[in-house]
């Protein structure tokens, strides 16, 4: 029981003790979101827009097209969702590094997906 206690309480003072972790998860979450467009990109390219699962940005790529869809939908979801995490990290920086860190895993095998699936349909044209 005690090394467990140890172990959460070293998490909890890594996640939580140092902002330099939250903006260096914050800007992996830019970059992983960067990838996701691109990847986005090159699964949509030139209009097969019913591969794209999330029925929000398939409306969005559909009404503005590509890549501007991509590049519009991104910048205001990265615009809303950055202030809102500057501002929950400066009030509890466990929490929102644990956000992060979830969702930037989330992002890197939808990229990863996307990427895949993007290799097997070069494959078959």
């Amino acid at each position: 029981m005690k090394l467990t206690d140890a172990i959460l309480s070293t998490s909890y003072r890594a996640l939580s003790g140092t902002p330099a972790l939250f903006w260096a998860l914050l800007a992996l979450f830019v970059v992983v979101n960067i990838l996701d467009g691109h990847s986005t990109y090159l699964v949509l390219k030139p209009h097969y827009y019913e591969r794209e699962r999330n029925p929000v940005a398939r409306w969005a790529f559909r009404k503005l097209g590509l890549p501007r869809g991509i590049i519009i939908f991104k910048v205001l979801l990265l615009a809303i969702l950055i202030p809102a995490m500057a501002f929950y990290g400066g009030n509890d920086l466990f929490t929102i590094n644990i956000v992060l860190i979830v969702s930037n895993v989330v992002f890197v095998f939808v990229v990863r997906h996307n990427y895949r699936v993007h290799k097997k349909i070069r494959g078959l044209r």
